[in-house]
């Protein structure tokens, strides 16, 4: 039992020499009337001093990187050149910011003198992050189906900017998806994304929730466009409890269809339909007139005419068409010189039959004394030969 306790209290002893500091092997007693210094609390305000020399390094790296900071100060093109750095020295503390034995007034230690002593860095400037213009929705007065556009101007302090990509299709909660993202342009020439929510949840009361914060890479590097989140309020379509009097019912009429205006329209089927007579009207006239000309100018459109006047078996009809035929050719035919109509008036071929016997009957009648029994109709000879006539009009 003795031996067990014994080994106990040996273990424990070893195990606080373990935990405790390693034995300072430069102390060396001081002499009589030296001052005592302890370099232990020297070695730890080192280390303290390292550490925040790297922690300043860090922080310049990341100010530098920075895109245009107004607290940075101007862009690192037109800053003066850096001085040398100093070198790589582990910086030796002062002895009046060391943990040390008290020593006498206006000791130095002899390591402090010998590497001198370098002040530890200022503390870094602050770095404040830049955002860009944002055009937030209105933050109230939403209900559930609801869509509402933020939009961000593509700018980092002023100067444009390219997403790496669009923002995706999402859901953020039980309250927001965002449906679309597309790229808008102003008539100013500044660039916009515009992302579009939709409010996917139907309220009981008023709640207020945000549209989600974001941080936007852009092709620049270590270059981010950070939007804050936006508060806005959703309410209920309707009153949980409806007291079902006056217009207040549980259960609204569906709203009536959009009547379209008819003033308009039968305005400008007006028009169309005025346009459309006077078109008729115009093109009836001109034909009217068309037929008048040729019926005072061609010569059988004036024997045609003329005719109606008379008798059709008459003397009278018969001269009417022999002055159309003289008026065609430009001279007096007779049927010896029939050629010479056919010549002046080729169109006439097709009708030299009717002409031929036209003529031959006209001869019988007023020189043989004895008009044909079956005589040829006149009304309709003029009518064919007008036909011919009124296709090949000049």
């Amino acid at each position: 039992m003795r031996r067990a306790i014994a080994a106990l209290a040996v273990l424990l002893a070893c195990g606080d020499l373990q935990a405790q500091e390693p034995p300072n092997r430069d102390y060396k007693p001081p002499f009589k009337g030296e001052a005592v210094f302890d370099p232990r609390p020297a070695k730890r305000a080192a280390r303290e001093a390292e550490a925040a020399r790297l922690k300043a390094e860090e922080d310049a790296r990341v100010q530098a990187l920075t895109v245009d900071n107004p607290l940075n100060g101007p862009p690192p093109s037109q800053q003066e050149p850096a001085a040398a750095a100093a070198p790589a020295t582990t910086p030796t503390p002062t002895p009046e910011t060391t943990d040390a034995m008290p020593v006498a007034e206006g000791y130095v230690p002899d390591a402090v003198a010998a590497q001198g002593y370098v002040p530890p860095p200022p503390p870094p400037a602050v770095v404040v992050p830049l955002r860009s213009p944002v055009d937030n929705p209105r933050p109230y007065g939403y209900l559930v189906g609801d869509t509402l556009v933020q939009r961000v101007q593509l700018t980092v302090d002023g100067k444009p900017v390219e997403l790496s990509e669009l923002p995706r299709k999402d859901r953020f909660g039980v309250w927001i998806s965002r449906r679309a993202s597309r790229i808008e342009r102003d008539p100013d020439g500044s660039r916009w994304l515009a992302m579009e929510y939709q409010i996917i949840n139907a309220s009981k009361d008023v709640d207020v929730i945000s549209l989600p914060k974001l941080k936007l890479r852009t092709t620049t590097p270590d270059v981010f466009i950070e939007v804050a989140d936006w508060p806005i309020t959703v309410g209920a379509i309707t009153a949980s409890l409806v007291r079902n009097q006056g217009g207040l019912l549980p259960l609204q009429p569906d709203r009536p269809a959009p009547t379209i205006a008819t003033a308009p329209i039968r305005h400008q089927l007006k028009l169309a339909l005025f346009g459309l007579a006077a078109t008729l009207t115009l093109w009836l006239g001109w034909w009217r007139w068309r037929e008048w000309q040729a019926a005072e100018r061609l010569p059988f459109g004036r024997a045609r005419r003329q005719l109606a006047f008379v008798d059709a078996q008459s003397d009278e009809a018969w001269r009417l068409l022999h002055q159309a035929f003289d008026a065609s050719a430009g001279r007096a035919i007779q049927p010896g010189t029939l050629a010479q109509l056919f010549r002046a008036r080729p169109e006439f071929e097709a009708a030299r039959g009717v002409i031929e016997r036209f003529y031959a009957e006209s001869a019988a009648r007023f020189f043989g004394g004895q008009p044909a029994a079956d005589g040829l109709s006149l009304p309709a000879l003029c009518a064919e030969l007008r036909a011919i006539e009124r296709a090949h009009e000049r």
